[in-house]
């Protein structure tokens, strides 16, 4: 995977964009913030609270309608899971680039969709796997151009790197018999604790907070 600082990025988006003039620059007003707990994700997130909620999808634009917009998605994997399969289908892309997000280590897609009739959109996608938890994460930037892009970019730079990581619990067993059994072994991996509660006992995941990504 290819290591990139920020400014060698922009150079690369812009050299991928810069062919999209169609569209005009879009004037936003300041985006306010507010948490999004997502609980089948095992993550919470900052969102911009006084934009458009696209219908009930983890997405959200300045305006009611179109391009652009800020979005996170994620998915349940398996150990043959590939990053780009969270990409969209019929699209040209730049990347793996390694990111820093302070809480994790993504990989950074600068993504062309084809949408037809000579009109296409550009994306920035930033893919994360936690394979340890059978979870992968995908922030996202849409516009019609660069320069709706780049409107954008304070906004998803901020939703990226607001996430906040939960405790995963993974039950062992459920029957009470076997967790009060001392000759019972949890067996809990790396970054695992053990953990015993009214439904059973496991091992619980833990983020690991004091992991530093040289990037």
């Amino acid at each position: 995977m290819k290591k990139f600082s920020h400014r060698v990025l922009l150079i690369i988006s812009v050299a991928l964009l810069c062919q999209a003039v169609n569209a005009g620059p879009l004037s936003i007003g300041e985006a306010k913030y507010g948490s999004l707990e997502i609980k089948k994700a095992n993550i919470t997130i900052e969102f911009p609270k006084n934009w458009h909620r696209r219908s009930k999808d983890t997405a959200w634009s300045p305006q009611r309608k179109g391009l652009p917009l800020v979005g996170f998605k994620w998915i349940n994997i398996e150990s043959d899971w590939k990053e780009e399969n969270m990409l969209p289908k019929k699209s040209d892309f730049l990347g793996p680039f390694v990111i820093d997000l302070g809480w994790e280590q993504g990989s950074l897609y600068i993504v062309q969709v084809k949408a037809g009739k000579g009109k296409n959109r550009f994306e920035i996608h930033t893919v994360i796997s936690r394979m340890e938890a059978n979870l992968a994460y995908d922030f996202y930037a849409s516009a019609n151009s660069l320069a709706q892009l780049m409107a954008i970019d304070v906004v998803i730079q901020r939703v990226m790197h607001s996430g906040l990581l939960h405790d995963i619990k993974n039950y062992v067993s459920e029957y009470l018999e076997d967790c009060e059994d001392e000759e019972f072994d949890l067996d809990c991996g790396i970054n695992e604790e053990e953990f015993f509660d009214e439904k059973g006992c496991g091992c619980l995941l833990v983020p690991q907070k004091d992991a530093v990504y040289d990037n």
